[in-house]
């Protein structure tokens, strides 16, 4: 167990340096290569995202119906490839706003597939300890983001080629971490029904569980006022306000996600969580608090600060949120169950992406924060009022 758990830890840190050299590149080719405007930018962003709106439940079919070993080996070998492509394409001709957006479009489909057979994995390779595995995993995953968007951050400097060729040796080593996971042992799925009828069989499963719901309608909000708003936000304030360029935009990023990292250690340095639903309104509380501040000037060193501390609640409520859901989900469908979460999470995000660049157009980059905010507050009395978020108690907390 521990062997697989480690080479499992191995694989994700390989694939998620990648990630986030692609998440810095992303916007860096829209805002600084390229010039975009803020709406043009939250365009490419809403459509980056929706091979995994369309795609990932089919994901997690597949992933339920297959080896998420054998699975992840031919997918992240795969997607080793349009990096190549697209590198080949930058040092022999031109590149236009179109090609990113495909090159986007190309690597989402795959990660709707990729995606929900990692978290599924999770499962198999951390035993009875889920809720800690969880936050190891996420943890590790979020912490060697920064490496990406250190990578990232010499963009200015080394251009894009280079890094689309490092995201190609990295996904390279990805596939190769996973080959090292000892074999699994089979779960048998007993399930008969085509395609369709297991996808809604799993969506009623996680609907008709208030737990899951909960968490579901939760990490939902979080990807709409959050996460996609955050991706043309961040850009936009640093190329408008603080002259950045791929500096910056690293800078943006990494100080976000380092506050995610922290929230992450504290969760490790204090245990398991018996009242996750109670972490998800602090996290969601405390991150509005400093999102606020973003409605006036601020120094460039206080921006970065705020930028941490919203990354802090916002990794609490992603950890909490992930935890309700794996713990609750049964083993049959735990694929399909995580590639709902995968649904809800990065579903969400295009629609953010796309208000928030209408609006940054429309009544500016001050006032446009203001719509996470209200928007995760309203969502958070909703999920106490209405549903169990306060009392949801965690399964692995005796």
């Amino acid at each position: 167990m521990e062997t697989r758990l480690a080479w499992y830890l191995v694989s994700s840190a390989s694939f998620v340096i990648p990630l986030g050299v692609g998440q810095l590149l992303l916007p860096w080719l829209l805002a600084i290569y390229l010039e975009e405007s803020a709406t043009r930018i939250g365009l490419a962003q809403m459509i980056a995202q929706l091979p995994v709106v369309m795609l990932v439940l089919w994901g997690g079919w597949l992933g339920d119906r297959m080896d998420q070993r054998r699975l992840l080996i031919y997918l992240t070998g795969i997607m080793a490839i349009p990096p190549l492509v697209l590198a080949a394409i930058f040092y022999w001709g031109s590149v236009t706003y179109a090609l990113v957006v495909v090159y986007s479009v190309i690597m989402g489909c795959f990660m709707a597939f990729v995606q929900p057979a990692r978290d599924a994995l999770v499962n198999r390779v951390a035993g009875q300890r889920i809720q800690q595995v969880v936050t190891i995993t996420v943890g590790l995953q979020w912490g060697v983001q920064i490496i990406g968007f250190a990578i990232g951050s010499t963009a200015d400097f080394v251009g894009p080629t280079i890094l689309l060729l490092l995201i190609s040796l990295f996904m390279g080593a990805a596939m190769l971490a996973v080959k090292l996971i000892p074999p699994l042992e089979e779960i048998e799925n007993e399930a008969t029904d085509g395609i369709v009828s297991q996808i809604k069989d799993g969506l009623r499963i996680a609907w008709s569980n208030l737990k899951i719901r909960t968490a579901m309608l939760q990490i939902l909000a979080l990807a709409v006022f959050f996460s996609g708003a955050y991706l043309v936000l961040l850009p936009v304030m640093i190329r408008e306000l603080y002259g950045g360029g791929s500096l910056g935009l690293a800078g943006g990023f990494g100080f976000n996600l380092a506050g995610t990292v922290l929230a992450t250690l504290v969760l490790m340095k204090t245990g398991r969580i018996r009242y996750p639903g109670r972490a998800l309104i602090f996290g969601t509380l405390f991150s509005c608090s400093f999102l606020l501040t973003l409605t006036l000037p601020l120094v460039d060193w206080l921006f970065y600060l705020i930028l941490f501390f919203w990354g802090a609640g916002g990794g609490l409520i992603v950890i909490m949120s992930r935890s309700i859901v794996q713990e609750n989900a049964p083993d049959t469908h735990r694929a399909r169950i995580m590639s709902i979460f995968s649904l809800a999470m990065m579903g969400g995000s295009p629609i953010g992406s796309l208000l928030m660049g209408l609006l940054i157009d429309q009544v500016g980059v001050h006032m446009a924060t203001l719509f996470p905010v209200i928007g995760m507050i309203i969502t958070a009395l909703f999920l106490v009022v209405r549903l169990p978020l306060w009392g949801i108690q965690s399964a692995s907390v005796n």
